[in-house]
């Protein structure tokens, strides 16, 4: 037998062992090896799958199914090396990090919070091509901390997938956040509506610093006292519009405020007086229009 039909029958076994992997087409990223399978990043899944996979997200992001990934600490759900892009607060790296602020958020808890409770939805615009998804979501939130109130949210979504059917990366807007959370305010008091600012803050403040003074303790300490947390958070920095979830604002101390008692040694920082990189006015409107970010996969494919 030939050299040539040798290597020729070894590929095509090795082919063979390979299974459903899609191969990479020209300019394709394919991932780090693991074991013997290398991750491809830009498989091309197909529509069908791709609105399956879509819908599976929106099936275990809705309570009570969020409560399991959250419980998992590293939801299977994004790839190990995830990026993450939320329009109206900031950049997520990593599992771990994700599965906190895209499941563990939205779960009901003891704090007084802006962010709701996700029900049922309905993928009212969706298209797909290769290993991403493009959809927006209508879903059903419940907000406990206004009265058990409940509007629709819509939410637009980017998600590439990688060959594993994990979100590699992912970028993220809330349509109508700047309308619905003045909305939410005004259902405290619709008669007087700056008198239900100053509940809406005056309860945010105390949450904040009652979480603080349970499980920001010794390195993790940020404030000296309950007093001074609270008047930092009601007299020093502002209440924050619907777009600064990621800026200098009390609102953006109250996002992060959940994730405290799962890693104090993380988020603890993120309440405190510099924002701990995650609340703080350093990014620009400019910057965060202009940012290059997401380097997993491409958001536009290569034509064939």
């Amino acid at each position: 037998m030939k050299l040539s039909s040798v290597l020729l029958a070894a590929v095509s076994v090795a082919g063979l062992a390979a299974g459903n992997q899609v191969s990479p087409r020209k300019g394709q990223k394919v991932g780090v090896a693991r074991g013997e399978l290398a991750i491809n990043q830009t498989p091309d899944l197909g529509y069908k799958e791709l609105w399956d996979l879509q819908n599976m997200f929106y099936t275990r992001f809705k309570y009570p199914n969020n409560v399991n990934e959250v419980e998992s600490i590293n939801s299977t759900i994004f790839s190990d090396d995830v990026q993450g892009r939320v329009s109206d607060t900031r950049n997520f790296e990593g599992r771990e990090l994700n599965t906190e602020y895209i499941f563990g958020l939205f779960v009901p808890s003891d704090a007084v919070s802006i962010i709701g409770r996700p029900g049922d939805f309905q993928i009212i615009q969706f298209t797909a091509n290769r290993n991403i998804a493009s959809a927006s979501t209508r879903v059903n939130f419940t907000f406990p901390s206004f009265n058990n109130v409940s509007f629709p949210v819509q939410i637009d979504t980017w998600l590439a997938w990688n060959s594993e059917r994990r979100i590699s990366q992912y970028d993220v807007t809330f349509r109508w956040f700047a309308y619905l959370l003045p909305t939410l305010i005004q259902s405290l008091d619709r008669e007087r509506p700056e008198e239900a600012l100053k509940t809406l803050v005056a309860k945010v403040a105390s949450s904040i610093c009652d979480s603080h003074e349970t499980s920001c303790t010794g390195e993790n300490k940020q404030y000296d006292s309950r007093q001074e947390c609270y008047d930092f958070l009601t007299k020093e920095i502002r209440v924050g519009q619907g777009f600064e979830l990621g800026m200098n604002t009390l609102l953006c101390r109250n996002i992060h405020e959940h994730m405290i008692k799962a890693r104090p040694g993380v988020h603890c920082s993120h309440i405190g007086r510099d924002g701990g990189g995650m609340c703080d006015d350093s990014i620009s409107y400019q910057t965060k229009v202009e940012e290059q970010y997401f380097r997993n996969s491409p958001w536009v494919p290569e034509t064939p």
